[in-house]
């Protein structure tokens, strides 16, 4: 669901927003009950119309989130009629929104397997996924032979710069169709063209990286 904001007036505009955080509150439990947002962590946003999106508040448990955990902001991460503090990582969300027209939901998550996965690799190389059936249910994928590159970021709190270099590599790989990346020892992003397509990467990409850890277990990196 994305609904344009920018004309709507006061009324309609507030129940816009409602619907789009019902579909938040939703994502905050399905992945919640995969244990993939512990304790606090993790942020979710939706596109609001083409200079705003939707995001949680700072520090909210993602399983029990209700309509006044989140705000709008603008793509520069500033708060748009609202006194509340967005997630440290907006700016994350909004990098994504500006490259690709396309993205109308963000899922960052900090699932014990993207953790434990970018540790053993290393921030600067990537993780490639590649002969697994399950790739095609990454959009635009159709066949297993598809090579999915996770470039893993260092982990850093200077957000501003990680987003820059999350950009820079993202034009250099756009031919590549990246659904995802991960940040050492953080967690993962993924995105999609509504909640269904995000929600169903986050999926497929988790069981993507437990069966990448596995196969690491037994065969060594």
């Amino acid at each position: 669901m994305v609904i344009k904001l920018d004309f709507m007036n006061r009324d309609g505009k507030r129940f816009a927003l409602r619907l789009l955080t019902e579909e938040l509150i939703r994502a905050g439990k399905v992945l919640a009950e995969k244990d993939l947002l512990p304790a606090t962590s993790g942020n979710l946003s939706i596109r609001s119309s083409d200079h705003s999106c939707l995001i949680t508040s700072s520090g909210k448990d993602k399983a029990k989130l209700n309509q006044d955990d989140f705000l709008e902001i603008d793509f520069d991460a500033n708060p748009i009629d609202s006194d509340q503090k967005p997630s440290a990582e907006s700016l994350l969300h909004t990098q994504i929104y500006k490259f690709d027209n396309s993205a109308k939901v963000v899922l960052h998550a900090h699932s014990s397997t993207s953790v434990v996965l970018s540790k053993i690799i290393g921030s600067g190389k990537e993780l490639r996924l590649d002969n697994y059936e399950l790739l095609k249910a990454l959009s635009g994928v159709d066949t297993h032979r598809h090579v999915e590159i996770l470039p893993i970021f260092r982990n850093t709190q200077n957000i501003k710069l990680l987003a820059a270099e999350v950009d820079q590599f993202m034009r250099i790989a756009e031919e590549n169709s990246m659904h995802a990346y991960l940040i050492e020892g953080h967690g993962i992003y993924t995105w999609g063209k509504d909640m269904n397509e995000a929600l169903r990467h986050m999926e497929a990409l988790e069981t993507l990286l437990k069966c990448e850890l596995e196969r690491i277990k037994i065969q060594g990196v």
